[in-house]
């Protein structure tokens, strides 16, 4: 081997070993850089809760239901086909002329089953048949979504149909007895401007327990006959200046009010459907629908409760 070939394989091993500890080196500082790099962190959406739910698809549709209806027949709450899209399953009253009432509210086989939103929570109830024990207790916040579809305007005789309620059970024989006040209904007033009807909401207050401000009757935005519309409710029942009512219309919240909306040991039930109340009674049968309906308390929020 001459000395220009052991010259050459010098150079080439030499250049060889240059690149070698040069890829080494880069594979270090790749390796370091992938464990010190920061990785970006995810904000995940807020998982939603619900106490209960209803889409009213399946066999038991109207699952932890129960119905008032006035009706003979006994059929003025039925799972029918969407009237805007066929391929979904919803729920719908029917109040015939002449009675007051087809609704819907949470209910099983006994009063301990009743989805109760005490106001004094806190303080212990227990009434007279201590059939309602304080643990059965679900806290003084709930949030409700759901979705109406009201297909024609009312003829009520001037009566405002109630078409979702959140409120106390008048029952005089618990200890202590309960009242009406803070009452909240959803109501389509009806006839009573010269636009015709509005959607309404009225709190029952002004009495010895409750704020006089909160006792209101706020008739809040035009309804859109023939299309869905999307309510949230999101009420924090309080004897105190906590209080707290939120109304949302398709995106939009339209009330709010805040300071004392109950009595002590109000239990306030949740209900929905067609209601007139006691001695009052429909001019023409009336037709309202609802779906996807989602209850939760204080781990709801505005967001999970729409999702």
């Amino acid at each position: 081997m001459n000395n220009f070939s052991c010259a050459y394989n010098s150079a080439a091993n030499q250049t060889t070993m240059t690149n070698r500890v040069v890829l080494f080196l880069v594979s270090i500082l790749l390796f370091f850089s992938a464990c010190t790099k920061k990785t970006t962190s995810v904000i995940m959406p807020p998982q939603p809760f619900f106490l209960y739910q209803w889409n009213f698809e399946g066999a038991d549709a109207l699952h932890d239901l129960f119905i008032e209806d006035a009706s003979a027949q006994k059929n003025g709450v039925a799972i029918v086909v969407d009237p805007i899209n066929p391929s979904n399953k919803v729920c719908k009253t029917t109040l015939l002329k002449g009675n007051d009432r087809t609704e819907l509210s949470i209910y099983t086989s006994d009063l301990k089953k009743i989805i109760y939103f005490y106001a004094d929570a806190a303080k212990g109830f227990t009434d007279k048949a201590n059939s309602i024990p304080d643990e059965n207790s679900l806290g003084n916040e709930v949030w409700m979504s759901m979705k109406i579809f009201k297909p024609q305007q009312q003829n009520t005789n001037g009566i405002k149909p109630c078409i979702a309620q959140l409120g106390p059970v008048s029952n005089a024989s618990l200890n202590p007895p309960v009242s009406s006040s803070g009452f909240c209904q959803l109501r389509m007033r009806n006839g009573t401007t010269p636009g015709g009807d509005n959607w309404n909401w009225r709190v029952f207050g002004g009495t010895a327990y409750t704020s006089a401000a909160l006792d209101m009757d706020n008739s809040f935005v035009k309804p859109n006959y023939g299309k869905w519309e999307h309510f949230v409710f999101h009420c924090v029942y309080s004897t105190g200046s906590n209080g707290l009512i939120e109304v949302w219309k398709d995106g939009v919240k339209y009330i709010t009010t805040s300071g004392a909306n109950a009595i002590p040991f109000n239990r306030f039930r949740i209900k929905w459907g067609l209601y007139l109340g006691i001695g009052s009674s429909a001019g023409e049968d009336l037709t309202c629908y609802y779906d996807d309906i989602k209850i939760g308390d204080k781990r709801s929020s505005y967001e999970s409760i729409t999702q």
